[in-house]
């Protein structure tokens, strides 16, 4: 008799490494922040926009990429590179018109984009629908739902004029709101593009997971 294959439950070493790759990187990527002089905000905003845009340009390449290794499943890996394709786009418009103060048709591309996205998802409803379902079983994420949270919650609260003047009283500056804003953005778009390779190794594995 054949003795059964037992499954590999992985190292916790590994796994400790991976945590403390992460969050290394997620100091590592405030570390603008730190460094001190750092008196023109709207240059050091702009530099914070550009490293967003290129995280969310970096995850849509890494979802791209991970289309010609997923075989039945390369319409998720489509949809979230159209979905990280909006937001990307979303970056570049506030950076173009509203750093660099110059027209960007946004609603256009990120409208195309969603319905493109739409379109495959409709085509692909019982792969997707089962990709959804065991969405939280996916470290990837868990990252991304963060970075969600970041953005649509925290952020919302942390990037008010009235959170910093009930904090800082006199010394409140204009200023801080916004640059507290884009460093926990910054932070989500990191989430977004760790997430992004853990949801892409998983993808482009051949074998069933569930």
């Amino acid at each position: 008799m054949t003795q059964s294959r037992k499954s590999n439950p992985g190292s916790w070493k590994k796994t400790l490494l991976r945590g403390v790759l992460v969050c290394f990187g997620s100091v590592a990527i405030l570390l603008p922040a730190w460094l001190p002089n750092k008196l023109g905000a709207p240059m050091e905003r702009g530099t914070v926009e550009l490293l967003q845009a290129a995280l969310l340009a970096a995850s849509t390449a890494v979802m791209l990429g991970a289309m010609a290794h997923s075989g039945h499943r390369r319409c998720i890996c489509r949809v979230l590179a159209f979905g990280l394709a909006a937001a990307l786009v979303g970056e570049l418009e506030d950076f173009i018109s509203g750093i660099m103060k110059w027209p960007f048709p946004d609603v256009w591309v990120i409208g195309l984009l969603v319905l493109m996205a739409l379109i495959t998802l409709a085509r692909h409803r019982y792969v997707m629908l089962k990709f959804f379902s065991t969405l939280g079983h996916h470290a990837g994420a868990g990252l991304i739902g963060a970075a969600l949270l970041i953005i649509y919650v925290f952020s919302r609260v942390i990037g008010t004029q009235q959170f910093w003047q009930a904090s800082m009283g006199d010394a409140f500056s204009p200023e801080i709101p916004k640059i507290c804003k884009s460093y926990l953005e910054l932070l989500a778009c990191y989430f977004i593009f760790v997430g992004s390779i853990g949801l892409a190794i998983t993808l482009g594995r051949r074998e069933e997971l569930d």
